[in-house]
């Protein structure tokens, strides 16, 4: 065929090669949606959409599709070739044997350690930091105070007001000589202006973004993010939570008049669990050893059986799950808690979509009698996690498990309370990203005084909630509801 002169014979052939090939990837690419999807729901949905609509499914599976996070746990054994003795450390902080009872599995925090093959250790202090005021008022105090080391992961940098004022404090610490590593993940970050980078490198900081595209075969991982928020300082004190460094963690910068969120201080050997996440993080997305980190010799077994775990106060265990993990550890923890709890489960989140093991085990613990209740936002953040919330807590209605919406400003804090025995703090949200796609971080403390300023907390926000899912609850418009129905949908790539 000609055109103006122009032979255009060999559009047709070349877009039917086109056509051709893409059909064959989409048929390659559903079967390995089969074997590899998580869920059979899932599997058959992408394998349906890989085959109908090939030319959009395609991009949209190789992106949302994957859960388990390629490269992380290879990174660590490279660096292990060249610095066997940190790496050793951080595995001695972090694992215990797989798959074997290592307590006595006598209390909520033995059973949550043996269950995620994590050691217990001790927090000779654990103190809740109630919003932002107190947060960045310890953040800023542990930053100045230290003398050797600063280790920072953040979800969320911002060049604002707050943010401005953490860049000044690792500055000056930089200057007076301490080490100082900062990670940030470049997709929560995305507005950080290159200047706020500029700035802290210039000052000797080693600031590097977690980079979860790392080499050719993860050029697709920009589905997964680091969401943990990690402070650690000389390796002795360390602050976890929910908060990321910016504004509207102080009530500023945005409408809502109140962003409620919840870190946590502690001190003790637990530290060294935290400082092993770290460097977990920091081999991967700087392939580079740590070696100013202080570790201390790991217990013998002869020490460990000494323990009585079950009773002593102030025991700990860090949760640290994510996408590299071999098994759904994030979801395990939160069966493990709803397991082993004999009369209460409270659980505060920002976005409640479940998975289904999650979702059964709170109906198990309902079941025996526990007395399971759910905080979550009552204004959205994100629309479609928001509206899919509404599902979720219509489902567990079914269980005479109520959810309530927090009505004092944004409900932004993680936080966990199993009886009056256990306190979990962190950054796992109770949601399908924090279940698969994130690295996250909470930390359980087993500590009569803690729990118990745990369980303060926790009825003050309740106090300032409403029931939504219970039978006199107000209907909501047919708009909303249409909105949940859809949002239900796209719940496992929420």
């Amino acid at each position: 065929m000609t055109w103006d002169g122009i032979d255009y014979g060999w559009v047709f052939p070349a877009a039917s090669i086109l056509v051709a090939s893409i059909a064959l990837l989409s048929l390659v690419t559903a079967f390995h949606a089969l074997r590899h999807v998580r869920t059979s729901q899932a599997a058959v949905g992408w394998t349906v959409a890989l085959i109908t609509l090939p030319m959009i499914a395609l991009p949209l599976y190789w992106v949302f599709a994957r859960h388990r996070f390629e490269g992380y746990r290879e990174a660590i054994r490279e660096i292990g070739e060249r610095h066997q003795q940190s790496v050793r450390a951080v595995q001695n902080e972090l694992q215990t044997a797989e798959l074997a009872r290592s307590t006595q599995q006598q209390s909520a925090l033995e059973q949550l350690a043996d269950v995620l093959d994590t050691p217990i250790s001790r927090a000779q202090r654990a103190e809740l930091l109630i919003d932002g005021l107190a947060f960045f008022e310890a953040v800023l105090s542990a930053i100045s105070s230290a003398s050797s080391y600063i280790y920072v992961a953040f979800y969320i940098l911002r060049d604002d007001e707050i943010g401005r004022k953490f860049a000044d404090a690792v500055i000056e610490r930089a200057r007076a000589g301490v080490q100082v590593r900062i990670l940030y993940d470049e997709v929560g970050s995305i507005r950080l202006p290159r200047s706020y980078l500029s700035r802290l490198r210039a000052a000797g900081i080693d600031v590097n973004p977690f980079n979860t595209r790392q080499g050719w075969f993860n050029r697709f991982q920009i589905n997964f993010r680091n969401h943990r928020k990690i402070v650690l300082v000389d390796g002795h004190t360390a602050i976890v939570g929910g908060l990321n460094v910016g504004d509207e963690y102080l009530g500023q910068g945005i409408d809502k008049p109140r962003w409620r969120d919840t870190g946590l201080l502690i001190e003790g050997p637990i530290t060294r669990k935290v400082q092993a996440v770290f460097a977990g993080d920091y081999y991967w997305a700087a392939r580079h050893d740590l070696p100013e980190a202080r570790w201390a010799d790991a217990p013998t077994a002869s020490d460990q059986a000494d323990l009585n775990y079950a009773l002593a106060p102030g025991n700990a265990v860090v949760c640290a799950t994510g996408p590299a993990d071999s098994r759904p550890r994030a979801t395990m923890m939160f069966s493990s808690l709803a397991a082993s709890a004999r009369y209460r489960l409270w659980i505060s989140t920002p976005y409640l979509v479940p998975d289904e093991p999650s979702l059964v085990a709170l109906h198990m613990a309902r079941s025996r009698g526990v007395e399971v209740r759910i905080l979550i936002p009552n204004h959205a953040d994100h629309w479609s996690v928001y509206l899919a919330g509404f599902h979720y807590a219509h489902e567990l209605s079914e269980a005479k498990i109520p959810v309530y919406r927090y009505t004092g400003g944004f409900m932004h804090q993680k936080c966990i309370l199993v009886d009056d025995e256990l306190a979990l703090v962190g950054s796992t949200n109770l949601d399908n990203r924090s279940l698969y796609l994130n690295f996250e971080l909470m930390v359980a403390v087993q500590d009569t005084d803690f729990v118990r300023e745990v369980h303060r907390m926790l009825k003050a926000d309740f106090a300032q909630a409403i029931e939504t899912n219970s039978p006199h609850a107000r209907a909501r418009p047919w708009f909303e509801r249409v909105g949940t129905a859809i949002a239900r949908l796209f719940s496992p790539i929420l």
